[in-house]
């Protein structure tokens, strides 16, 4: 049988596409066992076992350094193969060469229907003019000033060092609050994870300035979780500012053209510390335009406050001037209008005093009539002319008894009538009869 398939196919060799499994490296020998299969859907249609031998094992190094990405199982590559007989191992497949050129096809083929499906599907929100991604991200307006970060990266990689060390001696002494949301960033749930912490970090997006995606350069399959659809689509349409800073500078994954891209966490770093000196730098600007204006300003006001200077020193006589003679106009009115008030006074004080004497002569007048009845009544009234009516007046211990209730008996009385007393004795005293006179 091997004579007669070495016969068949003796220096004969065919080119075939095919997707590898159970990939075993045996880097020590350089050989490398693998088996190709064809599927149709998700059932296995074809499969054959295949080796790389040493004289062929630079391809996979050489398949790996192009392509950047790590040849094992799931890949579909394009090869040229020689069949081959072993009495022991059987039939098999000797891979003699690799199409590199077919695997980086297969991987931009795939990005391309990842962009196109973001573009489809999201229309508002992701753009693409003039070969460039517009994102509702990547036109977010950048803080005037980052201080907050949250950083997305692996636990203790050389990525996160990068960065914080960037960040910590920047040459201006800013300060920054950076935390870090650890996870892992490569493999095949790497994508999930980091889309995980995008959500949790959406509910928190107002504690901080940016966030920021790092990690170390890589292969080309090492970066393909920043393919990811739904990755890319979260990025695109976060809140704050993303940064990523995930490869090196020949790197760019779909997340990168979702966001800013920095191409590696120093220069991420470098970018945050550059924000902060443009601030810094148009804050001196203003404070120099804002001295320089102010200086102006005082110097205009001081020439205009010369000016006002000289200009009163001209006008404040001639104004004093004027208000002198408008005083001496004014005193001079004054007296005219005093001497005229004067005068009036006195002609209306000389009135006053003549109605002043009428009135009194008239009230002297009132009053000696008034005076005169009042000496008339008097003299009526007076005890004497009483008396000389007929009227007498009783006295008992020598005081006037104006009620016959307060006479005592067996006592004197005295009557006082007109030019005579008389003096009696009381008997009795009868009350509450009516007096006849």
């Amino acid at each position: 049988m091997q004579e007669t398939i070495e016969d068949r196919f003796y220096n004969d060799s065919f080119w075939i596409t095919a997707e590898i499994t159970d990939v075993k490296k045996y880097e020590s020998k350089r050989w490398c066992f693998l088996k190709f299969i064809e599927k149709i859907g998700t059932h296995i249609a074809t499969e054959m076992q295949a080796v790389f031998w040493a004289n062929a094992y630079q391809q996979i190094i050489l398949f790996e350094k192009i392509t950047r990405q790590t040849f094992k199982d799931g890949i579909e590559v394009a090869c040229r193969v020689a069949v081959k007989f072993h009495p022991r191992y059987g039939l098999k497949l000797e891979v003699l060469e690799i199409d590199t050129s077919f695997a980086l096809g297969k991987l931009e083929q795939e990005r391309q229907q990842t962009l196109d499906r973001l573009l489809k599907e999201n229309a508002h929100n992701i753009q693409l003019i003039d070969d460039e991604y517009i994102t509702f991200n990547n036109q977010l307006k950048l803080p005037s000033v980052v201080q907050r970060i949250a950083l997305i990266t692996a636990p203790n990689s050389d990525g996160q060092r990068d960065f914080i060390n960037e960040l910590s001696h920047n040459p201006y002494g800013y300060r920054f609050k950076v935390h870090a949301f650890l996870t892992q960033i490569q493999g095949n749930t790497a994508s999930a994870l980091l889309v995980e912490q995008l959500k949790n970090l959406f509910y928190r997006s107002s504690d901080f300035d940016v966030v920021v995606l790092v990690r170390g350069g890589g292969s080309q399959t090492d970066l393909k979780p920043f393919d990811d659809y739904e990755l890319a689509r979260q990025i695109a349409l976060f809140p704050i500012p993303v940064f990523t800073g995930i490869g090196h500078d020949r790197n760019t994954s779909i997340a990168d053209l979702m966001a800013r891209q920095f191409k590696t966490p120093t220069k991420v770093a470098a970018a945050i510390v550059d924000i902060n000196f443009r601030f810094d730098s148009e804050l001196q600007q203003l404070r120099s335009r804002m001295d320089d204006a102010i200086e102006g300003l005082l110097y205009d006001k001081r020439l205009q406050l010369s000016r006002w200077h000289e200009k009163m020193q001209l006008i404040i006589p001639q104004k004093l001037q004027a208000k002198q003679a408008r005083l001496n106009d004014w005193t001079l009115q004054l007296e005219r209008d005093i001497t005229r008030l004067i005068s009036y006074k006195k002609e209306t004080l000389g009135e006053q005093k003549k109605n002043l004497q009428k009135h009194a002569e008239k009230f002297v007048q009132i009053k000696q009539q008034k005076l005169e009845a009042t000496t008339r009544l008097l003299h009526q009234l007076s005890p004497a002319t009483v008396l000389q009516r007929g009227f007498a007046v009783l006295m008992q211990d020598d005081k006037i008894i104006t009620d016959a209730s307060k006479l005592e008996k067996n006592k004197n009385i005295k009557t006082i009538l007109h030019h005579s007393a008389v003096e009696s004795s009381i008997i009795s005293i009868q009350k509450d009869e009516p007096a006849n006179i």
